[in-house]
């Protein structure tokens, strides 16, 4: 979901987006065990600790071919002995994760097991307000190996004396099995720890690079050694009471249960957990949909849009000066029943107040604000499009009116799956971009080929953003594509040049947002572009089988680009990009569908905020 702000917003550019779920199965790949009965694979999800989300497999023959599944994702069917291994080991840390939470002793431990410190004394703040602070350390390449048991107990120790319930968590994205006549075996993982109170919440994050050796007396893997590669601590005050100086202790509190009165049949939560299957998930995964925030009654707040799935009605909230949201979609005309992806708030008659596009899987309406109340939408304008999944609007030829840039994702409804008749990181056979120019009174001209708008238009694309990155005083585009390279249009008197490879900012991963922001204050917009960073990727693509099977390196160094997580583009003097995401520290926001930069605390500079999240099967930790 890409969510432009409205604070601070230049009127030309307003955007919104919408994510796909996309699932990419490698073939041989897995760490599911053949162990498994099948009739418990075939009713895993059944197990869901929250029955709200339970997706069911129901039929016998949906049972059938879940458990086949299994069979054919087994590693040890097929060769891929680092799968296999990452299974081994992987048991082994959800072990430890539930010793260090219980704070008992370990049992996946040699008995000579060492580390150098995991938890630095050089603890050092590198951000703190009334309700965060943030240390980072860091460790001397000379530390001493010391004994393991007594570091655990040493990193966790300010977890256990919070007093509140302690949760730890391992995810492996490298491992390294051992080698034919030898031992030698290591895996990278990322350590997340929580601690949660009434009054705070503390979080440990680290990276660690475990070295295991094979015990034949009990034939597990145990952990000889750990070296730890960086570790972040934050501490969140968790009061709702207010601090000394009459300020909230918190950086956000939920309050949806307080502000929105609850809604007939549970909304989507009823219709998720009644209608999908894991079948239906695999084939229709489109669970990820937009929304659109806009002034829609002129009373100075921000309401909401809700773009709802097939069949649900979509809603409009009107937020009230209580804070409290009003749902007016039925008396409004915006209660479409369509299988809904995105919306959009924008002035588009330049009469003073947001009108409201609403793209679906099979068409896009643009709904005039006849009055300005929020309760009278009348439908003016419908265009046929296919798989709608973002829109944007801008005046890009400088006329005084907002036109529209559509992204559609499929070449058509009808077509439920992705071809990709080219490689995977170069698809081609996505729906058809399209850029509409305002000619006013709701008319709207289809001027995407004479625009030079058509080039690179036919990607699996899933967001777009104007910006003027170059200071030249016109809008230019941003498109983040999926499966492949990303488009940067640059706008020369309403005739655009695709020059993304040009400049650095093509980025071929799976693009599914963009956020413009000008993060070290130089006066150029830089670009964030969320990707998945996918453990699963990252491991499986660094082994040698994975080479052998593509036989060419070339390919293998870009289908591992795709796993690897978001990218910052730093933008030199309007001609030219720099790739920063490793620098920064956000290329690991896990599987990220959408970004936003603003200044949250008020500090000057832009924080970055991520929208994570990923429907998965039973093994709901290695994506």
């Amino acid at each position: 979901m890409k969510i432009t702000p409205k604070i601070g917003v230049d009127q030309r550019r307003i955007s919104s987006g919408a994510g796909f779920l996309l699932i990419l199965l490698l073939s041989g790949c897995s760490e599911q065990s053949p162990e498994k009965p099948k009739d418990e694979a075939a009713t895993a999800l059944d197990k869901s600790p929250n029955p709200a989300f339970t997706f069911r497999v129901g039929s016998a023959r949906e049972q059938r071919e879940y458990a086949q599944r299994e069979l054919e994702f087994d590693p040890t069917n097929d060769g891929w002995n680092s799968e296999a291994f990452h299974g081994d080991t992987t048991a082994q840390l959800k072990e430890l994760a539930e010793s260090l939470a219980r704070n008992t002793p370990p049992s996946v431990l040699s008995p000579k097991a060492t580390s150098t410190i995991l938890r630095p004394e050089n603890l050092v703040s590198v951000f703190e307000n009334d309700g965060m602070k943030v240390l980072r350390g860091t460790f001397p390449p000379d530390a001493k190996a010391l004994p393991l048991t007594g570091q655990l107990e040493q990193l966790t120790r300010p977890l256990q004396g919070s007093g509140g319930n302690v949760s730890v968590r391992f995810k492996q994205f490298r491992v390294r099995p051992p080698a034919d006549g030898t031992a030698t075996c290591s895996s990278t993982i990322l350590y997340k720890a929580r601690s949660s109170s009434a009054s705070r919440v503390l979080v440990q994050n680290a990276t660690w690079v475990i070295q295991w050796i094979y015990d034949s007396s009990s034939s597990k893997y145990l952990i000889e050694a750990i070296r730890p590669d960086n570790f972040e601590e934050v501490e969140l005050l968790n009061s709702p009471d207010l601090s000394s100086a009459g300020k909230s202790t918190a950086l956000f509190h939920d309050r949806t249960e307080e502000l929105i009165e609850p809604l007939p049949g549970g909304g989507l939560i009823h219709w998720g957990a009644n209608e999908l299957s894991v079948r239906g998930l695999y084939q229709n995964g489109r669970a990820l949909i937009g929304l659109a925030l806009g002034d829609a009654n002129g009373d100075g707040i921000d309401d909401v849009y809700l773009p709802q799935a097939r069949d649900l009605p979509n809603m409009l909230f009107l937020s009230q000066p209580d804070g409290s949201l009003v749902e007016v979609a039925a008396g409004s005309g915006l209660n479409w029943l369509d299988e809904t992806t995105v919306a959009l708030f924008a002035d588009f008659d330049n009469d003073g107040d947001q009108d409201l596009v609403v793209g679906s899987r099979e068409r896009m309406a643009l709904h005039e604000n006849s009055d300005g109340t929020g309760l009278n939408f009348k439908r003016v304008l419908e265009l046929p499009q296919a798989d709608t999944s973002s829109l944007a609007a801008a005046d890009y030829d400088g006329d005084g009116l907002l036109d529209l840039f559509v992204c559609n994702y499929l070449s058509s409804v009808e077509n439920e799956t992705v071809a990709l008749s080219d490689a995977i990181y170069n698809a081609l056979d996505g729906g058809s971009n399209r850029l509409y120019r305002n000619r006013g009174n709701f008319e709207f001209e289809d001027v995407t080929e004479s625009t030079g708008m058509n080039v690179d238009a036919t990607r699996l694309s899933l967001a777009a953003s104007w910006e003027d990155f170059d200071n030249d005083n016109d809008m230019d585009l941003y498109v983040a594509n999926d499966f492949g390279p990303n488009a940067l249009y640059r706008n020369d008197a309403g005739v655009f040049t695709q020059i993304a490879p040009k400049v650095g900012a093509d980025d071929p991963s799976f693009g599914m947002s963009i956020t413009w922001g000008d993060i070290n204050r130089d006066g150029l917009m830089d670009a964030c572009i969320s990707n998945m960073f996918s453990a699963a990727g990252n491991r499986i693509t660094a082994q040698p089988k994975f080479e052998k099977v593509l036989a060419d390196g070339l390919e293998v160094d870009r289908i591992a680009y795709l796993a690897r997580g978001n990218t910052l583009l730093i933008n030199k003097a309007g001609a030219q990009f720099e790739e920063r995401s490793s620098q920064a520290g956000m290329v690991n926001t896990q599987w990220t569908w959408g970004t936003l930069f603003a200044d949250f605390d008020n500090s000057g500079h832009l924080d970055l905020m991520a929208m994570n999240g990923y429907i998965t099967g039973p093994t709901v930790d290695d994506l």
